[in-house]
């Protein structure tokens, strides 16, 4: 009766990707996965960043040794986000348009902002 048996133990993860499995996705798929975890690193170190400039003004203003006009703030936060989405875009149309594989790069960009 052992030759009945199933195997139900799981697939080996090493198994599928192992050294060989990056080097045949192709080089568009290899620039957006560099592309998507340096995005990731660096939106990470940006928003620590930014969160302890923000903690520090906080406790500056708490104290009154600052005065900080949060209305105008918002209003130049808002123009630079409207500015980083259109030079955003652009930058990856140039980046997709370049390679020779637009879909690979972006499956390559998703899987780097995954890791």
């Amino acid at each position: 009766m052992d030759h009945l048996a199933v195997d139900t133990a799981p697939p080996d993860a090493a198994g599928l990707f192992n050294e060989t499995f990056f080097l045949k996705l192709g080089f568009s798929f290899m620039v957006g996965l560099a592309l998507g975890f340096a995005l990731k690193v660096a939106f990470k170190l940006m928003l620590l960043l930014a969160g302890l400039l923000l903690l520090g003004v906080f406790a500056l203003q708490y104290v009154g040794i600052l005065d900080v006009n949060w209305s105008g703030l918002e209003i130049h936060y808002n123009g630079w986000v409207d500015w980083l989405g259109v030079n955003a875009g652009a930058f990856f149309d140039f980046i997709g348009g370049n390679l020779t594989s637009a879909a690979s790069f972006t499956t390559g960009v998703v899987m780097g902002l995954k890791l």
